[in-house]
């Protein structure tokens, strides 16, 4: 897996997606997708995720770290 996945859910993206989804203005919906992409690049910086992407329904997805899968595969 690539060590840099989030480029495949850019802020444009991100933002685009919320404004759709939750019927933001588009200064609402970039604001949101800044926290949005803040959050998930700490929880990177925490070892819980690789990156997140679009999966194939249009969701918004998370990819976990093989540390995270092993923990979950283990319960």
């Amino acid at each position: 897996m690539t060590d840099n996945i989030s480029q495949s859910a850019p802020l444009a993206s991100i933002s685009s997606y919320l404004k759709q989804v939750n019927g933001l203005t588009d200064a609402q919906a970039e604001q949101e997708a800044l926290q949005v992409i803040t959050d998930f690049e700490r929880m990177q910086r925490q070892g819980y995720i690789q990156g997140w992407y679009f999966d194939e329904q249009g969701h918004l997805a998370l990819i976990p770290t093989d540390d995270v899968l092993l923990r979950l595969n283990e319960k």
